[in-house]
């Protein structure tokens, strides 16, 4: 485990200790191959903090609030953008939400678990404000969570650089606008899609404060942090939260383990939960 040339010694023990530490706060099990990126994300902190090796940082973990949530904020990967596996958002407005109009359906509920620094749920609300001959009156919103509580900031601020603008559609660029500073290259979501979601900050490990029923649950890429057993008690509770016939999209590399049995697969993993 150590490495010449560290500003800090990182021995196997420090390693063990910060992935029982991650677990235990957040349910995320890091493997032996992440010792590197652990070392890199949580140096930072140690020199920002002012302290001058891993043992006196995580004592100051595991008794100080404000750095338990740094600490679990550093370890936290987000990797996203709009319309990722755009697969999804076509099966939801081509297949999904037709169905659920013809229910007569006047509230839908969507919650994106894992949403990272936004692109999902402002595509899911994207793609609900575009859908054609849609039924007047239906109450739709979106509950957006996650983890890491400095990534819901940038959700709310809802700007992001030209560069993230890329994969969208034409038809979707009507939904930003170039910021006041067009030197910066940035461009801010139409305040209308705002609107429409409630971000918040929530531990998968904990109590879930909604009750449901939900009609959507997304979360991609979100599953593949934990471990077998806690990836089936989450789907599970997904399951309890979803209505009859509802709808859980999961990512690419993910798939419902032993609970397959309370979901039918649809494919390209979108699944139904058994009515």
């Amino acid at each position: 485990m150590q490495r010449k040339n560290r500003e800090f010694d990182f021995s196997t023990n420090d390693f063990k200790r910060v992935v029982a530490l991650i677990n235990k706060k957040s349910g995320i099990h890091l493997s032996d191959h992440k010792s590197d990126m652990v070392y890199s994300r949580l140096a930072r902190r140690i020199r920002q903090v002012g302290l001058r090796d891993f043992d006196s940082y995580l004592e100051l973990v595991e008794n100080d609030n404000e750095e338990s949530i740094n600490f679990t904020n550093a370890l936290t990967t987000n990797l996203t953008h709009f319309f990722r596996e755009k697969h999804h958002f076509e099966y939801l407005a081509n297949v999904y939400y037709k169905e659920l109009f013809a229910k007569k359906k006047k509230r839908i509920r969507v919650w994106s678990a894992g949403c990272s620094t936004g692109e999902e749920p402002y595509t899911l609300a994207m793609v609900w404000n575009m859908l054609p001959n849609k039924p007047a009156g239906v109450d739709f919103k979106i509950l957006a969570t996650d983890l890491d509580t400095k990534v819901l900031d940038a959700c709310r601020r809802g700007i992001y650089v030209e560069e993230k603008l890329e994969p969208i559609d034409e038809k979707y660029k009507k939904w930003f606008k170039q910021t006041k500073n067009c030197k910066s290259r940035e461009w801010e979501i139409n305040p209308k899609l705002r609107e429409l979601i409630f971000f918040k900050h929530l531990n998968l490990m904990n109590e879930w404060p909604m009750k449901g029923p939900l009609d959507l649950i997304i979360c991609r890429n979100v599953l593949i942090y934990f471990d077998k057993e806690t990836q089936q008690n989450l789907v599970k509770r997904f399951s309890n939260l979803l209505s009859d016939d509802g709808c859980l999209i999961l990512g690419h590399s993910e798939n419902l383990s032993a609970n397959k049995i309370i979901f039918n697969a649809i494919g390209k993993t979108i699944f139904r939960k058994v009515a």
